[in-house]
């Protein structure tokens, strides 16, 4: 069987992101992550964390969730 490149792309990030983001592709080529954690406090938001992330390419969802995950270290830290 053979996998496109988007293929490749959902299957590194849904690896990578597995139990903290839900990762998919729409029909018009967006990529989007929605956390599969509780909801996020209003103190969480206001320092930048999303509940869901959009990007135009796998490698900008990337950076997006990558961006995300440093807040949360540092919002828990706080």
């Amino acid at each position: 069987m053979r996998f496109s490149a988007e293929d490749a792309a959902w299957r590194q990030l849904s690896s990578e992101y597995a139990g903290r983001w839900s990762i998919w592709r729409s029909d018009a080529g967006r990529w989007y992550a929605t956390r599969l954690t509780r909801s996020l406090s209003r103190i969480e938001m206001d320092r930048g964390l999303i509940m869901t992330a959009c990007g135009e390419s796998a490698e900008e969802l990337h950076a997006l969730l990558t961006a995300q995950e440093g807040l949360t270290g540092q919002t828990l830290s706080s």
